[in-house]
């Protein structure tokens, strides 16, 4: 029988996977600040979408009555 083991397992931490793990954490950190920057300024987008959705409405609602107006002052015209 051999006491050859073919599995090592090193109990030591080399300075590479310290640089790595940290170099991976603040990439995380930094994608994720990113993130709720583009949140934020997504959320910003859709607010002024919606308050021009509200003024466009407006302003065809007007146009609207002012068309029924008019079409009311001919038909009347026309009687």
């Amino acid at each position: 029988m051999s006491t050859d083991n073919k599995f090592h397992i090193e109990k030591s931490i080399s300075v590479g996977h310290i640089i790595t793990t940290l170099v991976l954490l603040i990439g995380g950190i930094q994608y994720l600040s990113n993130f709720d920057k583009r949140i934020a300024a997504a959320e910003q987008d859709i607010e002024f979408l919606q308050q021009q959705r509200i003024e466009d409405a407006r302003r065809i609602e007007k146009r609207l009555d002012s068309i029924d107006e008019k079409l009311d002052r001919i038909l009347q015209g026309n009687k």
